[in-house]
This record gives structure tokens, sequence and C-alpha cells, in this order.
């Protein structure tokens, strides 16, 4: 099992609604796993005050490390920062280096008052820096606040993460074959009792216009040093069953 676990708030109306599909999790989940740090839980939430600090307060007493995506922009709604410094009992105020940082991105004039809310995070916080649009993320005990912009979250991420503590990553390898799941149910369930330290999943996939359609099997494990035995029985039973295997 990985030694770092975390969870990732996402938060914004406007994923609830479905006018803006989230990506930022999906993306956040894929490099943790690079990580070897095991994302438990993704929860996505309405910009309201109270609940950002009921989410944030019970992941950071769950998770080694917590991201939030969005609600940091200048508008009325971004809420975020304000929450989180309320969820902690910490001032919230113009943090100096985020101000220097917009006030020097603008062009003159035009840092205004609504820009100006950017710059204001809970006391004590750690600057996380923003090459494309200036406007800084941060971190604040065990929660990294991130933008909702995909584009911008990536990159700010990507360098987040050349900073954290990281574990072990997760071996992972995804077997598909073209039997269907009724086939090999009793079979992969018999294999799964032999690797207990191992998880093995299966997710079907149908082509109704081919009429064709199979599983797709993921062995993973946080443990074992090779899960290259369990892709070998795997791909076995499937032949013993008349099926094609092949790694993707």
């Amino acid at each position: 099992m990985s030694s770092f676990t975390a969870g990732v708030i996402v938060i914004g109306d406007e994923i609830l609604s479905g006018r803006t599909q989230d990506t930022n999790s999906n993306y956040i989940a894929k490099k943790l796993l690079e990580a070897g740090i095991k994302l438990e839980e993704v929860i996505v939430i309405q910009d309201d005050k109270k609940t950002i600090i009921e989410n944030v307060l019970k992941y950071s007493s769950k998770y080694s490390y917590v991201f939030t995506t969005g609600g940091i922009g200048p508008t009325h709604d971004d809420i975020t920062s304000e929450s989180i410094s309320e969820a902690f009992n910490l001032q919230y105020e113009t943090n100096k280096m985020a101000f220097e940082i917009l006030e020097n991105y603008y062009p003159k004039g035009e840092f205004n008052e609504s820009r100006q809310r950017m710059a204001k995070i809970p006391i004590g916080s750690e600057l996380i820096l923003n090459p494309m649009t200036a406007a800084p993320g941060f971190i604040i005990k065990n929660i990294y606040v991130l933008p909702g912009v995909p584009e911008i979250m990536q990159v700010m991420f990507k360098e987040l993460m050349k900073k954290i503590k990281k574990g072990k990553p997760k071996l992972v390898t995804t077997i598909n074959t073209n039997l269907y799941e009724s086939k090999i149910a009793k079979n992969l369930n018999n294999i799964q009792n032999n690797y207990t330290n191992a998880s093995i999943g299966s997710y079907p996939y149908f082509n109704l216009a081919a009429k064709t359609g199979g599983v797709n099997i993921v062995v993973s494990s946080w443990d074992m040093k090779s899960i290259q035995p369990i892709v070998d029985d795997i791909t076995k039973m499937i032949e013993l069953n008349g099926g094609k295997s092949s790694i993707v």
C-alpha cells in the first residue's frame, strides 16, 4: 500500500450543472498514480462556503494530500480561498508576493479591485506559481489549492509534483480480451483469490455497430514486486476459454 494518500475536491457550480466537464480530477488521478500516491476519493461540490469548509476539513483529516480545483478567480462566486481561511480559522489577507506578481503581470491601470482579490489567501500560505496567467494557487497545511481552468491547472500541477513527497508507483497492466465477462467471471474470481495483495478489475466494452465486444482486465498492485505472474495466469485462462488476449 502506498504510504501517501490523496483526496480531490472539485469546486464549481458549472461542473454540477453540466455546463463544464471536469477533466481536472482525471488528470490529477493519472499523475498521482505515477507518483505513487493513492487517490482514494474525488468529490464535486458547489460554490458554497459551508460545503467547502466541511469537505476541506474532512479531507484534510483523512488524507496525506488534498487537492482542490476551482473558485480562486476574480469574481464574486470565487470563494475557495476565503472558505479555506475560515475552515482553519486563519486570517484572509492580501499576500504581498502574490500582489506583486499580479501587479507586474497586468498592464498599468488594469490591475483592478476584482483582480486584486486573487492575491488574498490564508495567512501563512505558500504560493503555487502560475507561469501562464500569473494568478497563483497556494498551499496551506496539507491543502493544495489550484485553479479550475484545465490548461492552467495542469501546468501548475506538474511543477507542484516536483516538490511533494512521493511513494512507490503502483504497478498496472491492462489485458484486452474478446471474451465477455460472463464467460470469465468465475475464473477471474479464482485468480483474484490467489493474489490477495493485488486488484483485478474487469471493464466490459461493446461496439454495437460491429456487434463485437469484450473486456479490459486491469491488474494492479501497490505491494507486489511484479504482477507478471497474475498477467500470465489471466492470459492462460483466456486461451483455455477459447479467447484472444493482448496487453494494451
